[in-house]
């Protein structure tokens, strides 16, 4: 698979003179795809693009025969792998791609309120461009998940463990300290002040976290939320200093969790 978003962080743009008021980075990121898209087409040469942004200029290898330069990497899968779009803002333009060629749509763990408003990005992109309306089996959403034997237990693992240190370290200062915060699309409820969505806040209104009872309930309150969707990505980090327990999360998702879920396929 072949994964692409746009990038959503004000720092990467000023650290590169993007501007993103304007939706530079998304012109970049459909230029930069149509050029990979066209190296993949045309590995034997030549190909040439000018671009708005990149110009590309690769020469007929029969001209380079006496040094063996040529394309020598091109995708397994035929004409290209599959292709996959995250996207975050409301009326997100990247989601608006995936449905327009027929990607698939990623959707990050956000409140799902507002995710269930990224399908409508979806289906807007695909009406526009000609394409039928696109199955809902096709969307991926991203949670941060921890289940344990019980709900404390979970909740105590999901805090101390590195899912909550990735968040308190990293993840939180960068989303909500980084204008523009992302801290809005975290909210249940829109009138919280931003103060109040903490890494407690996340614990019980945004990660999935519970005994494999609660998880279920958790999941198909997400799914009935967004309206539906075929694949749950759970995001994780690195776990080696309590191994243990992220196997015994990983175990119980996949054995008491899903199969619970079976009927919920996104069609």
């Amino acid at each position: 698979m072949f994964g692409i978003g746009a990038g959503g962080l004000q720092s990467d743009h000023e650290l590169f003179a993007i501007d993103m008021e304007k939706g530079e980075h998304r012109d970049m990121t459909r230029e930069s795809l149509d050029i990979i898209l066209n190296l993949w087409k045309n590995v034997d040469g030549p190909f040439k693009y000018e671009g708005k942004f990149w110009q590309v200029n690769i020469p007929d290898p029969k001209d380079y025969e006496f040094a063996s330069l040529k394309t020598h990497i091109t995708p397994f899968q035929k004409p290209h792998p599959p292709i996959g779009v995250a996207g975050v803002s409301p009326g997100s333009s990247t989601l608006k791609l995936a449905g327009e060629r027929g990607y698939i749509p990623l959707s990050l763990g956000l409140n799902a309120n507002y995710v269930a408003g990224h399908w409508d990005s979806v289906t807007e992109g695909a009406l526009e461009s000609g394409r039928e309306a696109p199955s809902r089996s096709q969307w991926r959403i991203v949670r941060d998940i921890w289940v344990a034997e019980t709900d404390q237990r979970a909740r105590e693992g999901a805090i101390n463990g590195m899912l909550g240190r990735a968040w308190r370290d990293y993840l939180y200062p960068l989303f909500c300290g980084n204008p523009p915060s992302i801290v809005s699309y975290m909210k249940h409820d829109e009138s919280i002040p931003d103060e109040d969505v903490t890494i407690d806040y996340m614990l019980d209104h945004l990660w999935i976290v519970g005994s494999p009872d609660t998880v279920v309930d958790k999941l198909r309150t997400l799914y009935d939320t967004v309206g539906g969707f075929g694949h749950l990505i759970w995001l994780t980090f690195d776990h080696s200093e309590d191994n243990e327990a992220y196997e015994t999360s990983m175990r119980l998702l996949a054995e008491e969790v899903m199969p619970r879920l079976s009927d919920l396929t996104g069609d």
